[in-house]
């Protein structure tokens, strides 16, 4: 079986020596989702796997919500798979939050398996994320100015996610249900090109595929080439950061040093940087980066950043605070 090679070859179960490794297996009701529960069932054995069900109901389409989440509980109980459902209100999460609603569903269904994981104690949570979706997320990142690093491919395995259908197209996981008798559920919100995925998917990328038909193929490879080059560059990076920082009551970053490198690892650098000196770069995009090393290298007096921070430079060293 194709799966089994996969999952072999980027060794997505290798790190756990244990009988009856607990997976957490995110479902839909989609196409995508089921064919990864179906195929994690087939390779029980295989691989030794515990499997839970898990989805989450995010409030937004109603009825057709509702009954997605009872779908799902149905298959569950046909595979003979442990299934857990939870609802949520996304919509009042993004207002509250200042969040997109896309953004906030993310965030809560993320957030739910993981919740499930650890109640489990469970160690991984399987998302069904392919290659079309991989595509996607590269060209989503490209249309909102991402660096290198925000140009890096979906991991197959990052942390407590596994994505074991990433080397799968979107059709393939269609014909596998076909053949395996499944019938998914639809998202009727997947064909609303309000959603900025959503219009690349059904406008953007059947246009590129005018010019290059296997654009998708071409986007993944791309991803993939991004992904370790940044990944060796954020290493060497993390070699040197320790020499270029000091510590008072903050971090404070060395001008003059940082200029000693290589641009590449000057931006790796400023990234670790914001990252250590606030906890996080959610929702830090290259522009805000950029800036920053526009500080260091040209001498400015600072930058305003996202989240109501301020980079500010003085006497050649650069700190990070809340205004």
């Amino acid at each position: 079986m194709r799966f089994i090679d996969s999952c072999n070859k980027y060794k997505i179960f290798d790190d756990f020596a244990t009988d009856n490794l607990g997976v957490v297996v995110a479902v839909s009701g989609g196409a995508d989702s089921l064919a990864l529960a179906d195929l994690l069932n087939r390779s029980q054995r295989r691989f030794k796997l515990k499997l839970c069900i898990a989805h989450f109901e995010h409030g937004l389409r109603g009825e057709e919500s509702l009954a997605d989440a009872e779908f799902v509980k149905q298959f569950a109980s046909e595979q003979e798979i442990d299934c857990i459902v939870e609802s949520g209100n996304v919509k009042l999460f993004a207002e509250s939050n200042k969040l997109s609603i896309e953004t906030a569903a993310r965030e809560l269904r993320y957030q739910f398996l993981e919740n499930v994981r650890q109640k489990l104690e469970f160690d991984l949570i399987a998302l069904a994320h392919h290659a079309d979706d991989q595509a996607e997320t590269i060209l989503m990142r490209m249309l909102r100015g991402s660096g290198s690093i925000g140009l890096s491919a979906m991991q197959m395995k990052s942390g407590h996610l596994v994505r074991p259908l990433l080397t799968f197209r979107k059709s393939e996981l269609e014909t596998y249900c076909q053949e395996r008798n499944i019938k998914p559920r639809i998202d009727s919100t997947n064909f609303e090109e309000e959603a900025t995925r959503n219009k690349i998917r059904l406008d953007f990328l059947p246009k590129l595929k005018e010019y290059n038909p296997a654009i998708v193929e071409t986007l993944c490879r791309l991803g993939a080439a991004t992904t370790a080059d940044s990944d060796f560059i954020q290493s060497e990076a993390a070699k040197v950061f320790p020499s270029v920082i000091r510590i008072t009551d903050k971090i404070e970053l060395s001008a003059a040093l940082v200029k000693g490198y290589h641009v590449a690892i000057q931006r790796a650098l400023i990234r670790l940087f914001v990252e250590k000196s606030i906890g996080s770069v959610k929702d830090f995009a290259f522009i805000h980066f950029d800036s920053i090393h526009r500080v260091l290298t040209e001498n400015l007096k600072g930058v305003e950043l996202p989240h109501k921070f301020r980079a500010d430079l003085k006497k050649g060293w650069l700190s990070i605070k809340k205004k």
